[in-house]
């Protein structure tokens, strides 16, 4: 938040402290505060020392609106606050609500194109993620967040290239790569009466697999090109772009691997296999750039063999895999719980119980699509299935159960 100390200066005690401003100011009630204030400040400090931090901030901008009005900035600012609060505590719908509030109030204080928007927007485009309805809406906000960052001058940044590979990982998050089943007939779209139309079997309806592969390639592409041009300033900013860009092709691959043949039309086994090796080169290249400052560039390092880790695992070659871990390549000891870890036999079988829930036994059996009738699964609902992936924990290769229900597993006699 840009406020000037003398702004600041201005502002009731409890308010400077909580918006941090850079006067320190002891936060305490005197004979000179109005009711107002002594009534908001007693209530913020009883919900900070109960934890509600959300309710807190809500104490704050409530009187903020009284005292300042809806749209001073620091109203946004605090607004704002609120709700990502609320995204934390869980209450997305609300938090959504508010962002929302404090964008238009962003608006009317500083412009559409202000520079505080792209915050505000960018949280919405995270808060819409988190929402987990489609790539579609969290979108809107991004391109938002980047006309912003345009309009003011910060197209050819590390800012704007970061802020696009950031967007382009979390629609990927959002469903981006997860795929649809579309089906089309001169334009009516399946659903409602046109679901007749697809359990007749008329052949007059097409099948196509529809992917935001190309809404992500095109925020890449983009990053690409600009990162070419900053290398000056960041010397491996390419190099990470890269490994974005490639890890997208790969999770791309996973999910055509789901969709029939008949819906897949032209993109046959030998296409997925050729793009998997084609990231497979890119990842290599980019992590020997990483590596001649392997301390500063090591997240990255770490995304780039975790996805060739992915492909080794695609292409169902457990020696590789094996290779990766007991090389110490890459070690995810600290991201999975002992009690989600299994232990793996050379044929990809997993040694695991048996659990009160559907879940494959081998590692390389991943869920395949259905094609009865003619139509497949729903993707993103496939995806969430209990299933178990390959992880290197501590040079070992073992198989971590992702998915699954949050409760203790037991084993069925």
């Amino acid at each position: 938040m840009m406020f000037k100390q003398n702004a600041c200066m201005k502002l009731p005690s409890f308010i400077v402290v909580l918006t941090l401003c850079v006067v320190p100011v002891s936060v305490r009630s005197d004979d000179g505060q109005d009711s107002a204030e002594r009534q908001a400040l007693k209530h913020y400090e009883a919900a900070v020392a109960a934890g509600r931090h959300a309710e807190a901030t809500k104490t704050i901008l409530d009187y903020m609106e009284m005292s300042e009005g809806e749209n001073a900035p620091l109203t946004v600012a605090l607004t704002q606050r609120y709700g990502n609060l609320l995204r934390v505590e869980g209450n997305l719908r609300e938090g959504i609500a508010v962002l929302k509030a404090a964008r238009q109030r962003g608006i009317v204080a500083y412009g559409e194109h202000g520079i505080e928007l792209f915050a505000i927007n960018m949280d919405l485009g995270e808060a819409y993620v988190d929402r987990d309805i489609g790539f579609r809406k969290p979108k809107k906000y991004f391109d938002d967040a980047l006309e912003v960052l345009r309009e003011n001058g910060q197209h050819e940044t590390i800012l704007y290239v970061t802020s696009l590979v950031g967007i382009a990982s979390r629609l990927t998050q959002a469903g981006a790569l997860n795929g649809a089943l579309s089906f089309d007939n001169a334009g009516v779209n399946i659903g409602g009466p046109g679901e007749t139309l697809l359990i007749s079997g008329l052949s007059s309806v097409t099948q196509a697999y529809g992917s935001g592969y190309g809404v992500l390639e095109a925020y890449l592409q983009e990053a690409v090109e600009l990162a070419e041009l900053l290398d000056i300033e960041d010397p491996y900013l390419s190099a990470k772009v890269a490994i974005v860009q490639a890890k997208t092709k790969v999770l791309e691959t996973v999910y055509l691997e789901v969709v029939p043949a008949s819906i897949r039309g032209s993109v046959s086994g030998a296409t997925v296999r050729e793009k998997q090796q084609q990231a497979d080169n890119e990842l290599s290249s980019a992590i020997d750039v990483l590596m001649a400052d392997a301390e500063q560039n090591q997240d990255y390092i770490d995304i780039a063999n975790g996805a060739r880790l992915d492909i080794a695992w695609l292409s169902e070659d457990m020696e590789r895999m094996t290779g990766f871990c007991t090389s110490n390549t890459l070690n995810m000891a600290s991201q999975y719980p002992p009690d989600r870890l299994y232990e793996i036999e050379d044929d990809g079988s997993v040694i695991a119980p048996r659990f009160s829930f559907r879940v494959s036994s081998n590692l390389f059996r991943r869920m395949k699509a259905s094609n009865i009738g003619g139509r497949g699964p729903d993707l993103r609902e496939t995806d969430r299935k209990p299933q178990f992936v390959p992880v290197c924990i501590d040079g070992r290769l073992m198989a971590v159960l992702i998915n699954s229900p949050k409760v203790t597993i037991e084993e069925i006699d």
